[in-house]
């Protein structure tokens, strides 16, 4: 839905079609928009934004729905967040260390024209989680929107 620069996977791990769950990695030293335009200073260090989380989720979920949904986007489906129930930033996430994106589809409402899942999110970045969240995501065919 985003050009490829907006796109924050750089690599799919593994893809559970099963267990709907997808491992990414996200590369921290790649150039993200927020990082780049950082005050770093005593008390501020460098780090991956809660925007830049945030939108990761949102390369997660569209990866959910093209993978196990069968969301074409030059088919006409279209996706947007609709919730962020959830997101709990537990520690900076640093410029160094890839970070770990783990996906898990909890519900999922299918139609022929709409496709609703609900996820959990958990990042991490070596041995800590530095994201936690849990969010609905709408993906549509043929909308007003596409």
């Amino acid at each position: 839905m985003y050009r490829e620069s907006a796109f924050l996977i750089d690599e799919i791990l593994s893809v559970d079609a099963d267990e709907r769950c997808i491992t990414a990695r996200l590369d921290s030293t790649r150039e993200l928009p927020f990082v780049r335009q950082q005050r770093v200073g005593p008390g501020h260090p460098a780090h991956l934004s809660g925007a830049e989380m945030v939108m990761a989720t949102g390369s997660l979920g569209c990866l959910h729905a093209w993978f196990f949904h069968g969301c074409r986007w030059d088919e006409g489906w279209t996706g947007f967040g609709s919730r962020i129930h959830r997101a709990d930033f537990k520690k900076l996430a640093r410029i160094g260390p890839a970070l770990r994106l783990e996906s898990r589809e909890l519900r999922s409402r299918v139609g022929e024209r709409r496709v609703v899942l609900r996820f959990e999110f958990q990042f991490w970045q070596e041995d800590a989680l530095v994201y936690h969240g849990n969010q609905t995501a709408m993906f549509l065919r043929d909308s007003e929107f596409s």
